[in-house]
């Protein structure tokens, strides 16, 4: 029910004030992803605020790589104030952090430009860096997409914008290391390997607060094989293989125990 004065579009108005084609709105209809509030008499479809809301959520979400099926089952609903500003708070994070990527990977190709203006030849290792940062500083990215609505919200009130790029930082370094050596064939349970489970155990300190409760949302999503995209498969297997013997071992020697319905790489 729409009250008298609600100005109301048609499909063809909503295509071109927001930039889509009408075959995508039809298509979305048909899928069920965004339904009109209602149709005129002569049967033409009718979209509201509450319309015009859904679909920007939807467009963003597809901007940041989620399925029709993800984003079908993350769309929040939005019919109040309150409900409305934390859709925005999320998408302003989410965007927040993708500066701060972006930010990141600018200053590293200033430097690499530097080094090549000034007759130094640029190792490939340099070279493989900047290729891993120009995809994301964050190679655990996919993890949000798996996550409830509930687990989301409780990352974002606990983890401000300001720490998202060192974090960030961090991940990427650890993420390199545990590549290389599980490359090596080192032992999970050597020296290298329990140091490298160290700053896992740091990082997890540092994303989570101290609340070892949220182990299980982190972790839960990492060990689902299924969760992860096919062009990680060097950083999966090393996770699932590598990482999870060695933050096991560390768990032990440094007698540390998580409640007991956590779960995720260290179980």
């Amino acid at each position: 029910m729409h009250s008298e004065h609600e100005q109301l579009f048609t499909v063809g108005e909503l295509a071109r004030k927001c930039g889509v084609t009408v075959r995508t709105l039809q298509y979305y209809d048909k899928s069920g992803l965004l339904c009109p509030s209602g149709y005129s008499e002569g049967g033409r479809r009718l979209y509201s605020r509450r319309d015009i809301i859904r679909l920007q959520q939807i467009l963003f979400l597809k901007s940041m790589g989620f399925s029709l099926e993800e984003i079908s089952q993350k769309v929040l609903p939005a019919d109040s104030a309150a409900e409305l500003t934390q859709v925005f708070k999320n998408q302003k994070t989410i965007l927040a952090r993708q500066l701060a990527q972006i930010q990141q990977t600018i200053a590293r190709l200033d430097k690499i430009m530097e080094e090549i203006q000034s007759g130094n030849e640029v190792g490939i290792e340099k070279l493989l860096m900047i290729t891993r940062a120009s995809r994301s500083d964050n190679p655990y990215f996919f993890l949000p997409r798996h996550m409830s609505k509930e687990q989301i919200e409780y990352f974002i009130q606990r983890f401000d914008e300001d720490g998202t790029s060192d974090f960030n930082k961090k991940l990427l370094e650890f993420s390199a290391k545990l590549i290389d050596l599980h490359g090596r064939n080192e032992k999970p349970e050597g020296a290298e390997g329990q140091q490298l489970a160290e700053m896992w155990w740091n990082l997890v300190m540092l994303k989570t607060k101290g609340d070892l409760s949220l182990i299980h949302d982190i972790g839960s999503v990492i060990i689902n094989e299924n969760n992860w995209p096919q062009d990680a498969a060097d950083l999966k297997d090393a996770t699932l293989t590598f990482l999870r013997k060695a933050v096991l071992t560390y768990l032990r020697k440094n007698n540390i125990k998580l409640p007991k319905n956590h779960g995720g790489i260290d179980k």
